[in-house]
């Protein structure tokens, strides 16, 4: 990113991703245009009757009709009136430019050597630099660009967008300036298709009555549907529109739009259809399907997918926001699979539509025409146009295998591999503790942990045909990867990379809850705020709706987790205002399926329900009813060794307090005390020298001890993972009993609960019992498991 920004105020850079001229070339052009009509008047006489002749006789006027505009168009892009005022400026460089291209084309006729470098030159400033490599046919250029990019790979150095030096930035502009010359692939047509979900979602604008609904306080109505795989989903669509005939009301820059976005509808499961059908380019279709000598264009969709990635894949393909809390250890290949052959479709596809239109744009110059009148509507205000956030480094690594896996050939190519698995690989840390690995982990402790597990990084890929370019500069990737902590550090200085993003896909968001959930609340604060800076981007190339403000309106958010989160799903409806709807997946929990069924040992279980008003009131009144009703009773000694489970960190502090306050004989152990303090508190609480011990949940998330001599277990609150109930249930088994303690059989499980952990107790007991719990007179349930 940093490296973006510094080229951006460098003179002598060429201003990539443009049609305007930047103030280098416009300034060598008007001193060869002075040269000549000084030298000879006539030759300068004859270039303007040409250029005179190659003006259309009607030029629109765009500017005049945008002064002409109401009013209320006016008070709409408000916010983007820098952004307007940019494009005018833009617009007085390219006519400029415009003229100066011609003039020098016709005094350079004599010389063919000139006129091709003025045509080159040209062709770098209306061709877009920031857009990947397209080599369908131009194999031997692929061939030759790629055997630069090795050679160069050692003088870039391949540096951090904040830490690259001057002279490796000249050569990665050089690089893009290569990548821009080629011609576009053969699906770019395919695009324009009616029924391709890229072009109704993205190349049409928003009517009014829509925008409308959108940004009302109730904007969606709930249907549900029932899939196999899936299960039952919760849809979320935008309330009725009025689908009166309206006039195409003026939006920025006096354009007006032919075709409004159709609001979204109940998704329809589609069977027998081939994958390419439902608009895949056929290049991921065909590296998706591994088997030899199969034909990836006739192979459905059920064929190449199980039935949970088809189902999936279907409702993201039309661009739809999904929750999804069903995600584990088993299946998350499975899902990583769909989200990453999404985003590289989705980036393809953006790709191949600059590409195209740049070839437009450069056969009208070859030819001599005009292009005041040509207008293509095909960019964002930057460039990064997929946002994946991601827990660890190890899921960053799963991440990007994935996608070369998805995107490369055997030919392939991956720029500064090595580098990516020297920073994001396993440490030689990790290796060792594998080799001393003594105590048992659960299998999906080993899933998430395994691997480098460092929270604070941050990485931009550049996507091309044939290379996938990691570590490129923020504002020169088309995917950017990050932790919610790698992403904030850059915020407070910089978050224009995000206001350009069309597919946001949180990955783990269990983890992300466990880490610091104020990060991923802020990240999305940031997203599709005004750019304080121009970052090279050609405002005449960008999308009507995105100038325009309405750019979360179209943004996609795939929310995978393993857990019903609330915070999630608060996240997911508010933060989410998609006009292609909204699916949710919940489905009831079994009894077949509940957490309480895996408590091995014979234990008796209350759960004693406290009644609060409000779920902001909740905490206080949980605090009030243990200290009154539940904490008393262990002061007796027949209650020692007992352990406190404590959620939230903020109670876990007010616990403490209290706790200090009447003089508890009690050790607490949390996330942020030392391995040796942590080791003496575990042995006093063994021994009995410590009656109670707090025990947070994100340590055990994190270390997953063995904690022996738990006598009595309290849920201070039901944890989040329904899995550590009967995690810590079992480790009252007489195997971790302190002897004095064991074959006696007076263990005792305590929890708190309230009508705002539904989800939680559900997960635990089941819905139906939950449900009955939860509205039933009694407030104390017990349950007693286990036993011979």
């Amino acid at each position: 990113m940093g490296r973006g920004r510094r080229g951006s105020k460098r003179g002598n850079f060429k201003n990539h991703g443009s049609r305007n001229s930047s103030s280098r070339g416009r300034g060598n052009f008007k001193n060869k245009r002075k040269f000549n009509r000084d030298g000879d008047r006539k030759k300068d006489a004859e270039s303007d009757n040409k250029r005179q002749k190659l003006q259309p006789e009607k030029e629109s006027e765009p500017l005049v009709e945008e002064s002409s505009s109401s009013s209320e168009s006016e008070e709409e892009v408000k916010p983007y009136t820098q952004l307007l005022s940019m494009f005018k400026s833009g617009n007085r460089a390219q006519q400029v430019l415009t003229s100066d291209e011609e003039e020098s084309e016709d005094v350079g006729s004599e010389d063919k050597s000139e006129e091709a470098d003025s045509r080159s030159e040209g062709d770098s400033v209306s061709e877009s630099g920031d857009e990947g490599m397209d080599e369908d046919d131009i194999e031997d250029e692929d061939d030759e660009e790629e055997d630069d990019e090795e050679e160069e790979r050692d003088l870039l150095g391949v540096q951090e967008a904040d830490e690259v030096e001057e002279d490796h930035e000249e050569l990665d502009e050089e690089e893009h300036e290569d990548e821009t010359e080629e011609e576009p692939s053969g699906d770019e047509e395919e695009m324009g298709s009616s029924t391709d979900p890229y072009h109704l979602h993205y190349e049409r604008e928003m009517s009014e009555s829509l925008l409308e609904t959108l940004t009302s306080p109730k904007p969606y109505q709930t249907q549900e549907l029932n899939w196999k795989a899936l299960g039952r989903m919760v849809i979320h669509l935008p309330a009725k529109v009025d689908r009166k005939m309206e006039k195409p009301k003026p939006v920025l820059l006096g354009e007006t739009t032919e075709k409004y976005v159709i609001p979204g509808t109940l998704p329809i499961l589609k069977a027998g259809i081939p994958l390419v059908d439902y608009g895949v380019k056929s290049q991921l279709c065909t590296n998706l399907d591994k088997r030899p000598l199969s034909d990836s264009s006739t192979q459905t969709a059920e064929e190449l997918l199980s039935p949970l990635q088809h189902e999936i894949f279907s409702l993201a393909n039309e661009y739809r926001d999904i929750y999804y809390p069903e995600m584990n250890h088993l299946n998350s290949d499975e899902i990583r699979t769909v989200y990453c052959l999404h985003s590289l479709n989705h980036v393809m596809k953006s790709r191949d539509k600059v590409l195209l239109h740049n070839a437009k744009l450069k056969k009208y110059k070859e030819n001599g025409q005009s292009t005041d009148d040509v207008e293509f509507r095909d960019q964002g205000l930057v460039r990064p146009r997929v946002l994946i956030i991601a827990p660890l480094r190890n899921s960053a690594v799963k991440i990007v295998e994935k996608l070369s896996s998805l995107l490369l050939p055997v030919k392939g190519q991956i720029i500064n591999k090595d580098r990516f698995y020297k920073e994001f690989g396993e440490e030689k840390d990790e290796e060792d503790k594998k080799e001393n690995k003594k105590s048992y982990k659960p299998e999906d402790y080993e899933a998430v942990f395994t691997g480098n597990t460092d929270d604070s990084f941050r990485i931009g890929i550049s996507v091309a045909k044939r290379t996938l370019k990691l570590y490129a500069g923020f504002y020169k990737a088309d995917i950017l990867i990050a932790s919610p902590l790698g992403a904030r550090t850059l915020l407070a200085d910089d978050f224009d990379f995000l206001c350009s993003i069309e597919v946001l896909v949180i990955d783990q968001t269990d983890i992300l809850y466990m880490q610091n959930w104020d990060h991923v609340l802020h990240i999305f604060q940031h997203l599709h705020l005004q750019p304080r800076e121009q970052h090279d981007t050609d405002l005449g190339r960008v999308r009507l709706w995105a100038l325009n403000g309405y750019s979360a309106h179209y943004r996609q958010n795939l929310i995978f987790s393993s857990v019903a989160l609330p915070e999630a799903a608060a996240l997911f409806s508010r933060r989410g205002t998609n006009f292609a709807g909204k699916v949710r997946v919940e489905n009831v929990v079994l009894p077949s399926a509940t957490t309480v069924c895996r408590v091995l040992v014979q234990l008796p279980q209350a759960f004693h329900r406290f009644p609060t008003p409000t779920a902001a009131q909740s905490a206080d009144d949980r605090f009030h009813f243990f200290t009154k009703k539940i904490l008393p009773q262990y002061r007796d000694l027949l209650m020692s060794n007992t352990l406190i489970y404590i959620p939230s960190y903020y109670d876990y502090v007010r616990l403490r307090n209290h706790l200090h306050k009447e003089e508890y004989n009690f050790g607490q152990a949390c996330e942020y005390t030392p391995d040796g303090k942590l080791a003496q508190v575990r042995n006093r609480f063994f021994l009995g020298k410590k009656r109670l011990l707090l025990y947070t949940e994100r340590l055990h998330f994190y270390r997953r001890l063995t904690m022996k001599g738990i006598h009595h277990v309290v849920f201070y609150q039901l944890p989040t993972f329904p899995n550590f109930y009967p995690e810590l249930c079992n480790l009252l088994q007489d195997a971790f009993q302190n002897p004095k303690y064991r074959g006696d059989g007076s263990q005792t499980c305590t929890v708190l609960y309230s009508t705002y952990d539904a989800q939680r107790l559900a997960a635990i007991v089941g819905s139906q019992r939950a449900a009955e719990m939860l509205t039933s007179d009694r407030p104390v349930h017990l349950f007693v498991s286990g036993g011979s």
